[in-house]
């Protein structure tokens, strides 16, 4: 295993389980001090253990990415703690599937709250030291459904679209600044989350094995963390394996 990111401090939120969880193990093996931000503390913990039981370095912080106050203080802890950080992977995500008609003001409002001002205000909490330093890489994840246009997406996709349009935005301020920001259409993943829904959300309409696997998606995420991505600037990359 390489050390593309040896001394390098990386954020993933939404990090307790699946993807998010996947990334931060896979960061800290190619050497990067690993911060994971999770709702649940128990959850970003036992990841971070299990990472620092390999003799690598993880760090857990209790953080609901929605929650303006909190996403401050979780990043003062990590400058204080490990200094600023290199990498930002906007991974915390919420989806509930519901037609336009049906969905509720209060799921409406949750799916932006976390999806995009969660990715908004943690970007906020990194910019002004990666502009400082003339350094940074943000990686935003969005979703085929953004662009593909599933019925039950609604609230969703909406907060997904907003993060692409966000990351190519931020992409042309700060690209002169030594700061990449990209952004992945995620296809359909085989994630903890993805098995709870089989069999009850219609959403889900490939098989677990023809799904993309999270081992497959830390490897996208991690070349556009790294400085062989660097030529690449307000991207939002198809990631979608054999299916979205």
């Amino acid at each position: 295993m390489t050390e593309r990111f040896k001394d390098k401090i990386a954020v993933i939120t939404g990090a307790g389980q699946g993807l998010g969880a996947e990334f931060a193990k896979e960061f800290a093996e190619e050497g990067a001090q690993v911060i994971l931000l999770g709702r649940t503390g128990a959850k970003v913990e036992r990841v971070a253990e299990e990472i620092r039981s390999k003799g690598l370095k993880a760090y857990a912080i209790q953080c609901d990415v929605s929650d303006n106050d909190q996403v401050k203080a979780a990043f003062a802890e990590v400058e204080e703690k490990f200094g600023t950080t290199d990498i930002l992977v906007n991974n915390a995500a919420y989806f509930k599937s519901s037609t336009v008609m049906d969905l509720s003001v209060e799921d409406w409002k949750r799916h932006i709250e976390t999806n995009l001002y969660g990715s908004f205000f943690c970007i906020k909490a990194v910019l002004p030291a990666m502009v400082e330093k003339h350094y940074g890489k943000i990686i935003n994840l969005s979703s085929s459904g953004a662009k593909l246009f599933f019925p039950g997406f609604g609230g969703y996709a909406a907060s997904k679209g907003g993060i692409v349009s966000l990351t190519q935005i931020l992409s042309e301020e700060v690209k002169d600044l030594g700061i990449n920001v990209n952004a992945i259409y995620l296809g359909m993943t085989n994630t903890e989350q993805t098995r709870a829904r089989q069999g009850n959300d219609p959403a889900i309409t490939v098989p677990l094995d023809e799904m993309m696997q999270v081992d497959e998606v830390a490897k996208i995420v991690k070349f556009l963390a790294s400085d062989e991505a660097a030529p690449i600037m307000g991207a939002a990359i198809d990631v979608f394996g054999k299916k979205a």
